[in-house]
C-alpha cells in the first residue's frame, strides 16, 4: 500500500469514517480518479483498513487527493480473518466537481450560485486574489450524490461529515424529504491534517461560544484552531458579520494527548528578518505566535517595523532542551500552537501539570489549538489613571499583563482610551518605569532630489512619487504658471506613514486624509475595496482627486461586484476598507459615476469618490458628515 501515506478517522455514535489520503505522485491511481475505483482497488484498500485497524468498526472509507474527496465507498467492517470482498454494485463512488468560468463571472457569483461562500471557493483553490479570467478552470468544494433507497438527510450528512443544516443549504431544501434518484450536492473540502498512530487520533468536536465584544470570525478561528470558511459553514453565515451576545457552534480539532509526550515538529526560528509587506500581525501569524508576544520579545512600544529590522521570533533558552526554570520570570499566559502537551509546556516553563491545570481550572490534561493558558495565577487588581500618550498596549506591559486583559477587566470594546479614565489592572505591583517610555506613533517626511528631463512637468512628477501637485510647488517656491527646465534640481518630499493600531483584525487604520491616507493611497494606485457589511471585494485605481480620492473601476466585472453591493449605481455611503500595499485603510464610499474618466471599458463612465477622515468634498470644501459616520464604522469607532 506505497499510495497511502497518512490517514484520519472519524468517530461516530454507531462506527467511524476511516479517511485515506493518497500521495499527490501516484500516477496509477491517479488515472482513476473522476471515473471510478476498480474492485482490485477496492480490495487492497478493504485489506489494508482490515490489517491497520483490526479493532475498529468501519462504516466508510474515503479517499481524498490534493484536499479533495475522490472517491467514497461502504465498508461493513469485515473480520481480520477473513480476505476482503470486491465492492458491491450499488456502493457509492462520488467524484468532486468543476466549473469553467465564463463571462461576467466573478468569484462571489459562482460561489453564490453553489450555494458555498467565497472563502471557501478559493480556499478550496488555494486562491490568494478574487482574480479570475474566462476560461480558468476551478474545482467546487462539492460532489454529486444520486439517493439510494433507505437514504435520509442524516444517513447522508453522517457519511460526508456534515450538518443536516448545511446540506440543505446547499441544495436549496426546505424540508427533509428525498427520494431515490434524486442528485444532491454534498461538500468534498475536508482537512489533510492527521495523525501517525492511532492513540494520537484527532477526534472533530463542535463547541458553543457566545459572541463578546472584540471578537471576529478571524480572532475565533485562531483561538479554537480552526477556519473562519469553517465557521461559516457550521453556522450557515454568508459574510462575517457577527454580533454580542450572538450564539454560534465552533468546528474545532481538540488534541487527545497520548502516553507519549510529543514534540513540536518544526521549532521557531531565533530571529527573523522583515521583507516588503511584512507586519507584526502577518509574521505572528506566520510563526504561530502573537503581536503581544513579537512586541515583548523584541521590547517594541508599537506595531511599527520596517524591511530588513531583524526581529527576536524565538527565545533560545525556553525550548525543551532548556527549560526555563522557577527563578527565571515566565510570560502570563501562553496560546496553544500544533504538538504542543500540557506536559511539555509545563516543562518549558518550570512549572508543573498539577500547576497548570489548577491555575486554568482544567480537570483533565486535554488541550486544543489556539486555547490561552495562564502561566500565573490571579493577583489582585489595582487602578491606573491614564496619562498623555498613554495606550493600551504600552499600559499592558508596564504592567506585565495583555491588552485583552485589560479589555476584559475594564468591559472595553476597542482599544481607545482617553486621558484620565481609570482602568483596573490585575496584580498589586508598581509599573514597569525602567522600560523605555510611551512613545507616539509618528510620521516622519525626508526629502530626495529630482533632476529635470525632457517631457517632464509637474503634474506627471507628483503623480509619479505619490505627492499631491501643490505641496511639491509649495516644496520648491513653484507656481501653476512656473516652467521647468532641463537640468533643473527639485525637491521631491518622501512621507513615512507609520502603521496605526486597530480596533480589531476586521477593521482598519483611521488614517487622516491629508496628513496620512493620500501618502498611503496615492493616484495611479490600485487597490482592493472591500465592503465591511457583506465582505465582498473588487478592484479599483484612484485616478485623480485632491480633497478626497477619486476613483474608477479596473474591470467590467470589477463594476458588476460593486453594482450588487449598491444595488446599482447611487450617491448612498457605505464603510469599505481600502487594501493597499498590505494595510487596510478605514473608508466610506458611494458609487456614483461622474464627470470625467480615464479607464475605459470597465462598464461605468466617470469615476466615484472615497473619503477618509477629515476629507472634504470637492464643489464647497467641507466634510461630508455621512461619509465621516462611515469611516468611523469602518475603523471600529462608531
Amino acid at each position: 500500500m506505497e499510495f497511502l501515506h497518512k490517514y484520519k478517522v472519524e468517530h461516530h455514535q454507531d462506527g467511524a469514517t476511516l479517511i485515506l489520503y493518497v500521495s499527490d505522485f501516484d500516477t496509477e491511481f491517479a488515472t482513476e480518479l473522476g471515473t471510478e475505483v476498480t474492485n482490485t482497488r477496492q480490495e487492497e484498500i478493504s485489506s489494508y483498513a482490515q490489517r491497520r485497524f483490526p479493532s475498529l468498526k468501519i462504516n466508510t472509507i474515503k479517499i481524498v487527493a490534493g484536499g479533495i474527496i475522490v472517491c467514497m465507498f461502504s465498508f461493513s467492517g469485515i473480520s481480520s480473518k477473513t480476505t476482503a470482498k470486491a465492492a458491491e454494485p450499488n456502493q457509492t463512488v462520488t467524484t468532486a466537481l468543476s466549473y469553467t468560468v465564463k463571462s461576467g463571472d466573478s468569484i462571489s457569483v459562482i460561489a453564490k450560485r453553489y450555494n458555498i461562500t467565497t472563502n471557501e471557493l478559493k480556499s478550496f483553490n488555494k486562491l490568494t486574489t478574487d482574480t479570475i479570467k474566462v476560461g480558468q478552470v476551478l474545482q467546487l468544494p462539492l460532489t454529486k450524490y444520486t439517493v439510494k433507497s433507505g437514504d435520509s438527510l442524516s444517513v447522508i450528512a453522517k457519511a460526508y461529515s456534515v450538518s443536516v443544516e448545511r446540506l440543505k443549504a446547499l441544495n436549496n431544501m426546505n424540508s427533509d424529504v428525498i427520494f431515490p434518484g434524486q442528485a444532491l450536492y454534498v461538500p468534498t473540502n475536508i482537512s489533510t491534517t492527521s495523525e501517525d498512530t492511532a492513540s494520537n487520533a484527532i477526534s472533530t468536536t463542535i463547541s458553543t461560544y457566545t459572541i463578546q465584544a472584540g471578537d471576529s470570525l478571524s480572532v475565533l478561528a485562531k483561538r479554537f484552531g480552526t477556519t473562519v470558511a469553517a465557521i461559516k459553514a457550521e453556522n450557515n453565515l454568508t459574510t462575517d458579520i457577527i454580533t454580542i451576545g450572538q450564539k454560534i457552534n465552533i468546528p474545532g480539532q481538540q488534541h487527545v494527548e497520548s502516553q507519549k509526550e510529543t514534540q513540536p515538529t518544526d521549532p521557531l526560528p531565533d530571529l527573523y528578518t522583515v521583507g516588503s509587506g511584512d507586519s507584526l500581525s502577518v509574521i505572528a501569524k506566520k510563526f504561530n505566535t502573537t503581536v503581544q508576544e513579537l512586541m515583548s520579545l523584541n521590547l517594541l512600544t508599537n506595531s511599527t517595523i520596517i524591511v530588513g529590522q531583524t526581529l527576536k521570533i524565538s527565545n533560545p533558552t525556553t525550548n525543551e532542551e532548556n527549560p526555563v526554570n522557577n527563578n527565571v520570570s515566565a510570560p502570563t499566559s501562553y496560546t496553544v500552537v500544533a504538538g504542543d502537551t500540557l506536559s511539555g509546556i509545563a516543562k518549558r516553563y518550570g512549572l508543573t501539570v498539577s500547576y497548570l491545570k489548577e491555575v486554568n481550572n482544567l480537570h483533565t490534561d486535554t488541550i486544543f489549538l489556539g486555547q490561552k493558558l495562564q502561566l500565573k495565577e490571579q493577583q489582585s487588581q489595582q487602578t491606573y489613571t491614564v496619562k498623555s500618550g498613554d495606550s493600551l498596549s504600552q499600559i499592558a506591559k508596564n504592567f506585565g499583563v495583555t491588552t485583552s486583559d485589560i479589555m476584559s477587566l475594564n468591559s472595553l470594546k476597542s482599544e481607545l482610551i482617553f486621558v484620565g479614565q481609570t482602568l483596573l489592572i490585575k496584580g498589586s505591583g508598581q509599573p514597569n518605569t525602567s522600560s523605555t517610555p510611551i512613545q507616539k506613533i509618528e510620521n516622519t517626511v525626508s526629502y530626495r532630489t529630482h533632476t529635470v528631463v525632457s517631457g517632464d512637468n509637474i503634474w506627471n512628477l507628483s503623480v509619479k512619487y505619490g505627492i499631491p501637485q501643490a505641496e511639491l510647488l509649495r516644496v520648491n517656491k513653484l507656481t501653476t504658471s512656473s516652467r521647468l527646465s532641463i537640468g533643473q534640481k527639485l525637491t521631491i518630499p518622501v512621507h513615512q506613514i507609520a502603521v496605526q493600531e486597530t480596533v480589531s483584525e476586521r477593521h482598519g487604520e483611521y488614517l487622516d486624509w491629508w496628513t496620512e491616507a493620500q501618502y498611503v493611497f496615492p493616484i495611479g494606485k490600485t487597490v482592493t475595496i472591500t465592503d465591511f457589511q457583506t465582505g465582498k471585494s473588487f478592484k479599483i485605481k484612484r485616478t485623480i482627486g485632491a480633497n478626497h480620492a477619486d476613483c474608477e473601476t479596473v474591470t467590467t466585472a470589477d463594476t458588476t461586484i460593486a453594482k450588487g453591493i449598491w444595488g446599482g449605481f447611487s450617491w448612498s455611503t457605505r464603510a469599505v476598507l481600502v487594501e493597499v500595499d498590505g494595510r487596510k485603510i478605514a473608508a466610506s464610499m458611494s458609487f456614483a459615476p461622474h464627470d470625467v474618466d480615464y479607464i475605459s471599458n470597465n462598464g461605468l463612465t466617470g469615476h466615484f469618490d472615497i473619503h477618509f477622515k477629515n476629507s472634504t468634498r470637492h464643489k464647497d470644501g467641507q466634510i461630508d458628515s455621512s461619509h465621516q459616520d462611515k469611516v468611523k464604522i469602518a475603523a471600529g469607532l462608531k
